[in-house]
């Protein structure tokens, strides 16, 4: 398997790069350990798009955070991505915070924010009429906003596939391989080895480790865990804005949101932790997010909740992107260390990632112009949001969109068989592509519904169609050969 770039990890980053490498005639692989995407810090975030204030002048991070913001306002149309572009505010409570959003303004003037500005607790409440009497003051953001985090992810990768790039998931990477010169040659897999003079690394919370498999130590990553609350659909009128605390050392703080698709969200905390892979929400820390809603939005409506999460980001102890090709091993890149506002920046950074492989690895690599490269990708159509006349065209030209699988989200036996054309092979693909199981009851109904599609559209016996892959089998098998076997061990 011999390809020009390998990149470890599809989260928002790795499948930016795969996509911005799709405009060049390389023969790219992405590998994923995971079953579906998004996965990782892309899948468990506050789906942000923020407005380049928040990040000090001259960090990695400023560097990156407004021009990915500009990115993604284009990005929306080409990509068919649900982006709420609905602006921000960081609220401040007294005097002392107060002096602290005047900091962010002149950060984010100098960071080349557009129209951010601090207006008055009076004003921000005339738009937001349900928050905190108690705000003072607050810095507007308009060019913040929300995105579907799933979708963006997604038509990222798809877009890199149309455009020639091979998607491997349930491929663990496990090693680096190096020729007889000490440089890149390729990686080690579960599934084999995969060569390549160039590997990019943008494995997430994993990232440090990765680079330490090329000698690089010179950052360490701390696994830092963030707690959400998400509510019913039918609170999102609540607020029409992004609600953000004024930050500390901790981070942003607790926020409250609305998402892209509705939903009243809030968190994360900021709980560091040894363990990368540990998403278990804790009474602790969904108290704390209670209390941060609550600071921000009084009444906000904790007996609508219909589940809670967990997300574990890849912070660094510099807080700042670690991205970057090493002098030795040649053809090793670095995109790591990649949080908050990481989402936000990922296009700017595979437009640099790209740039530095033209100037930095030149020996390696040649990027020579796609001509054939294709920008639109379109999403599966969204029939929740389609009015009747579209609903019916569209179900008079394939019946399967006249069956209702997901009650919730008016999600469509059409859009299901959509999204396994498209690559799902799992319950939660199908979540994350079509939002079947996102709603209130979180799956209850139209879980077996989709397993039993997923069975007969990729000919697998039910009892072997998974949750999210490896062993998360929903079914163990038929109730009566169950309980004869149950029996025949009790009459032994």
């Amino acid at each position: 398997m011999n390809y020009d770039v390998v990149i470890i990890g599809s989260g928002i980053t790795g499948a930016s790069i795969a996509r911005e490498l799709s405009k060049y005639k390389l023969k790219l692989a992405v590998l994923d350990k995971a079953s579906e995407l998004p996965a990782g810090a892309s899948r468990a975030n506050s789906s942000m798009i923020h407005g380049g204030f928040d990040d000090k002048p001259g960090t990695v991070k400023a560097k990156f955070c407004v021009p990915g913001n500009k990115m993604w306002h284009k990005l929306k149309d080409e990509l068919d991505v649900h982006l709420d572009e609905c602006g921000s505010y960081v609220c401040a409570f007294n005097d002392d915070e107060v002096k602290h959003l005047e900091k962010l303004l002149e950060q984010g003037k100098a960071n080349g924010a557009p129209g951010v500005e601090i207006v008055s607790g009076d004003v921000m409440r005339s738009r937001e009429p349900n928050v905190s009497p108690e705000i003072v003051a607050a810095l507007w953001s308009p060019e913040a906003a929300i995105i579907n985090n799933f979708e963006a992810v997604n038509a990222m990768i798809e877009s890199a596939k149309i455009n020639g790039a091979e998607l491997f998931l349930e491929t663990h990477v496990t090693g680096l391989l190096f020729d007889d010169k000490g440089d890149i040659h390729g990686v080690k897999t579960n599934k084999g080895e995969y060569l390549a003079p160039v590997v990019i690394n943008a494995g997430g919370v994993h990232s440090g480790e990765i680079a330490s498999w090329a000698g690089d130590n010179s950052f360490k990553i701390i696994p830092t865990k963030g707690e959400y609350y998400l509510l019913d659909r039918t609170t999102g009128g609540l607020i029409t804005s992004f609600l953000f605390a004024c930050p500390s050392k901790a981070g942003k703080g607790i926020t409250v949101l609305r998402t892209a698709e509705g939903n009243l969200m809030s968190g994360p905390t900021a709980t560091e932790q040894d363990d990368p892979e540990d998403r278990s929400t804790t009474p602790e820390g969904l108290a704390e997010v209670l209390k941060g809603a609550r600071k921000l939005l009084p009444n906000f409506p904790v007996n609508m909740n219909i589940t809670t999460f967990a997300g574990v980001r890849a912070n660094t102890e510099s807080g700042d992107f670690e991205i970057g090709a090493l002098a030795k091993p040649r053809g090793f890149v670095n995109a790591a260390g990649i949080k908050s506002p990481g989402f936000t920046s990922s296009p700017a950074i595979a437009e640099y990632i790209a740039q530095l492989l033209k100037e930095e690895l030149a020996d390696r690599i040649t990027l020579t112009p796609n001509d054939k490269f294709i920008p639109e990708r379109r999403n599966i159509p969204r029939f929740l949001y389609m009015d009747m006349e579209s609903r019916k065209a569209l179900a008079e030209k394939d019946p399967a969109y006249a069956q209702i699988v997901c009650r919730c989200e008016t999600v469509t036996e059409g859009q299901v068989l959509e999204a396994i054309r498209r690559g799902a092979r799992t319950v939660t693909a199908v979540k994350m592509m079509t939002r079947a199981g996102t709603g209130r009851c979180q799956g209850g109904f139209c879980c077996p519904r989709v397993a039993e599609i997923l069975s007969r559209e990729l000919g697998l016996p039910l009892d072997e169609v998974t949750r999210h892959g490896g062993e998360s089998k929903l079914l163990v098998g038929k109730t009566k050969e169950f309980l004869l076997k149950k029996e025949g061990a009790t009459n032994e």
